[in-house]
């Protein structure tokens, strides 16, 4: 084992060397002190001194060389069960630097001093170009303060030294742009007791060579050729082979951060779960970074069916396999599906129905990057999309299955998967690379099923991001890319009242504008006379009402008018969608939305003292209808509910 020791001082380094030569025995070697004679060569030396020796490009060149061959010696002497800790100022800038399983960096920045040569050429490098190394390359990064001693112990002895071993899977496919960032980024681990698996999938561009060349470099690494099968099958193929305690999976062209695998596997030897999950950031094409933490909210440990399947189909639990590390005893004989569509979302799905024990890390380990070519994330959608919607129907039903108390997370689990195909077919509408009809009947079939779930559900509050959802749908139907007369309706009971700060004519009026959107089965005019203001207050009671004007204003302006005769409504009204009203108000039903703002907004230029509120009160939904059908029951004696007892 390999251990490079850079950073700032001399002084820091020494601590850490001796310290790790009296606990672990280890064999160390200053490396500048190896090349200081030579640096001290004179036609060398005489160069340095030159402020411009930096841009003579063969002299850097000859230079580097002769110091790596200094370096090859050394490291061609070792022994392979030995720990040799090489101390080099310029370490990012050897070839050594890929052979190190760990890289320590010591800032000591209160006791700078320039010490050798090595460590005048790295201050002119920083101080005249702006040298930066990124902090990835680094596994441990020691401040010389009074616990540095406790940091390096925990480091050497659970990353060094622990048993457990993990396999990486890395299904690869025609990625050789992107493979050497992915591999450096597993091989970079804090934790080193990995094996790695690059399983190339009939590539036919250079991963495969690519493959080889990183595992002549690394001991760890082993390379499996296949034709191609795709990744489900790839990754079942990395479980087969695995031979580590706990498997992870990472796709070729993504990157983690070098502390993922330790800070996952802590976790889920600390808690005994079967997957431990972190977080990931996105990156876009137009270079946005997204950081998806917040929709996971904290640590978490979930176990039992019922919440891990709630914490599946809310997002707590995501969906990606690769931002995972698992027990593999626990997942050996779960397989992907190679005829999924998506086979992280049934992957992950399957643990939960087998009750899986989830423990969640709330960082950010993971880089998902957009650019897959030949997959659905890049490319034109395939009728092969759309099977998504199969995979919905059937887990919906087999999570209803399991009983009531499962209800809403079935709900958002099709919810889910029907919205997945709705916004990929936009991307593509958007993009203008779908023809005319292409795939009308299927979006069609989509959209009428969401609207179908959401027309049937007592909460749909519950679904994510439903008003971006409800704004896709209503874009595509003014692009008239799906009908809205192929759409599903449903009759809704509601209950409306017309105030007193209508008069006679103006209530005529109303209804008969009402009459053109909803069908009335029942007028009842009715003067409460004292019961009025009790009246008032019982229907506000419920909903605290108001838009942009609070009740009691309008509670007020009512109270204004000589008579307290108002009109009662009973209709019905055929609903096709939710309209997000704002974030007091929720959603609401489309039509009745519209139909509450039109008779608002018609008479407000007809009354003197106008609030929305005191011209004109709809119900909204079940629940409102039901409770403002009590309370027109207790005030009203000729008052009678609608006829279906206000039961779609």
């Amino acid at each position: 084992m390999i251990i490079g020791i850079t950073g700032n001082t001399k002084s820091g380094k020494e601590k850490i060397s001796n310290y790790l030569q009296d606990k672990y025995k280890v064999r160390y070697i200053d490396i500048d002190k190896k090349i200081e004679e030579l640096l001290l060569v004179k036609e060398i030396y005489g160069r340095l001194q030159e402020d411009d020796w930096y841009n003579d490009i063969p002299f850097v060149l000859e230079l580097k060389h002769k110091i790596d061959n200094v370096i090859k010696v050394i490291v061609d002497n070792s022994s392979n069960d030995e720990i040799l800790v090489l101390d080099y100022s310029l370490l990012e800038d050897s070839y050594i630097i890929d052979k190190c399983q760990a890289i320590i960096k010591v800032n000591d920045y209160q006791n700078v001093k320039l010490a050798n040569q090595t460590d005048i050429i790295r201050f002119k490098r920083q101080n005249d170009l702006n040298y930066k190394h990124n902090d990835r390359l680094y596994q441990l990064q020691l401040e010389l303060d009074k616990n540095w001693q406790d940091k390096l112990d925990e480091y050497f002895d659970y990353n060094l030294f622990h048993k457990s071993k993990v396999t990486v899977v890395v299904p690869i496919h025609n990625t050789a742009k992107y493979l050497l960032q992915c591999v450096k980024s597993i091989t970079s681990q804090t934790y080193t007791n990995l094996e790695i698996l690059l399983i190339d999938d009939g590539s036919t561009d250079e991963s495969l060579e690519l493959c080889h060349l990183l595992a002549s470099q690394d001991s760890r690494i082993k390379v499996i050729h296949q034709d191609n099968i795709g990744l489900a099958e790839t990754r079942n193929k990395g479980i087969q082979l695995a031979t580590g305690e706990y498997i992870c999976f990472i796709d070729s062209d993504d990157y983690i951060e070098n502390s993922m695998i330790e800070k996952l596997l802590k976790r889920i030897e600390e808690t005994n779960a079967d997957v431990c999950e972190g977080s990931f950031y996105i990156h876009f094409k137009n270079g946005e970074i997204r950081d998806v933490t917040c929709e996971q909210k904290d640590n978490k440990y979930i176990e039992g069916k019922l919440n891990l399947i709630n914490a599946y189909s809310n997002a707590t639990i995501l969906i990606p396999a690769w931002d995972k590390i698992y027990r593999l005893s626990s997942i050996k004989d779960v397989k992907f599906d190679k005829n999924c569509f998506k086979e992280d979302t049934d992957y992950i799905y399957k643990l939960c129905m087998l009750g899986k024990t989830f423990a969640l890390v709330n960082i950010p380990f993971y880089h998902y990057i957009k650019r897959k070519s030949g997959s659905i994330t890049s490319d034109k959608i395939s009728p092969r999309l759309f099977t998504l919607r199969k995979w919905g129907w059937e887990a919906y039903n087999e999570v209803l299955s399991q009983g009531t108390e499962y209800q809403d997370a079935a709900e958002k689990i099709l919810y889910n998967s029907l919205v997945h195909i709705l916004r990929y077919y936009m991307r593509d509408y958007k993009n203008n690379v779908l023809s005319e009809n292409e795939y009308k009947e299927e979006i069609q079939t989509i959209v009428n099923e969401l609207i179908i779930l959401l027309l049937n559900s007592k909460n749909v509050g519950k679904f994510r991001k439903l008003d971006e959802v409800l704004s896709i749908i209503n874009e595509l139907i003014d692009a008239k890319r799906i009908d809205k007369e192929k759409m599903p309706q449903i009759n809704l009971p509601c209950i409306g009242i017309l105030w007193n700060s209508l008069n006679k004519e103006m209530m005529e009026e109303a209804i008969e504008i009402i009459k053109q959107y909803a069908t009335i089965t029942g007028i009842i005019y009715t003067d409460l006379e004292e019961k009025y203001r009790e009246f008032i207050n019982d229907i506000y009671f419920y909903n605290h009402e108001f838009e942009g004007i609070p009740v009691i204003k309008a509670g007020t302006l009512i109270d204004k008018y000589d008579s307290n005769t108002i009109v009662i409504l009973n209709m019905v009204i055929k609903v096709t969608n939710y309209f997000y009203q704002n974030k007091l108000k929720g959603y609401m039903f489309k039509e009745v939305a519209e139909l509450k703002n039109l008779i608002r907004k018609y008479f407000k230029m007809k009354i003197v003292d106008y609030a929305y509120d005191n011209v004109f009160h709809l119900t909204v939904d079940d629940d409102e209808y039901e409770y403002t059908d009590e309370v027109c029951k207790k005030y009203i004696k000729q008052y009678k509910s609608g006829d279906n007892n206000g039961k779609r």
